[in-house]
């Protein structure tokens, strides 16, 4: 069997006000069955990934402001650790 490429992008972190991760915008139960699901169920998720970006706001503003702390970091020359 093979897994469909996952939308993680390594972030992982869990927004307290949407209950999504602001790196793949999956919930926590998502993440736990994404092996488990089929190729199709898998695909279909991945396809509704960016409308959930885009209609949670909070979601977003998350994802900002992680992206904008590692900048940050980047800048300074911090470990890029969160």
């Amino acid at each position: 069997m093979q897994i469909t490429s996952t939308p993680c992008v390594a972030i992982c972190r869990i927004d307290a006000a949407s209950g999504f991760c602001i790196g793949c915008g999956r919930s926590s139960l998502e993440i736990r069955r994404w092996v488990e699901m089929s190729e199709e169920d898998r695909l279909a998720l991945m396809a509704r990934l960016p409308d959930r970006f885009a209609q949670t706001p909070a979601l977003q503003a998350a994802r900002d402001a992680f992206d904008a702390m590692m900048a940050a970091r980047r800048r300074t020359g911090r470990r890029n650790r969160a």
